[in-house]
């Protein structure tokens, strides 16, 4: 599956513990922020399917799901804890010399099961 890189956000909007959701080319993207590392995700809690942000927390280098509060890892994606949930999908990210935060989502157009359900929360 083939991927392009899409601008999506200004680096210095994104401050420390940020949960910035965005719809890149179709696919659900989280753009967070922690100890001042910047890390794109899907926007999708792999356990519920249900949306990290808004509502969940960014918090030692894990996002948790609002939802039932599954933690993840922000560099690999694993779940926490002992719950046996599949990772969360990593997406490629680089900064362009103009301060822009570009994130690289497949050409494609999502499935089903990369969109989150909207619940109330």
């Amino acid at each position: 599956m083939t991927e392009s890189y899409h601008r999506v956000v200004e680096a210095r909007a994104v401050e420390d513990r940020a949960m910035l959701p965005f719809v890149v080319n179709g696919w659900p993207v989280l753009i967070c922020k922690d100890e001042g590392k910047v890390h794109a995700l899907i926007n999708r809690c792999s356990h519920a399917a249900a949306e990290l942000a808004p509502g969940g927390r960014v918090r030692r280098g894990a996002v948790m799901c609002p939802l039932h509060g599954a933690r993840f890892k922000l560099d690999n994606g694993a779940c926490l804890g002992g719950a046996d949930y599949k990772p969360l999908k990593l997406y490629p990210w680089r900064e362009s010399a103009d301060g822009w935060i570009e994130v690289a989502v497949p050409d494609a157009a999502p499935g089903a099961e990369d969109m989150p359900v909207k619940q109330l929360i």
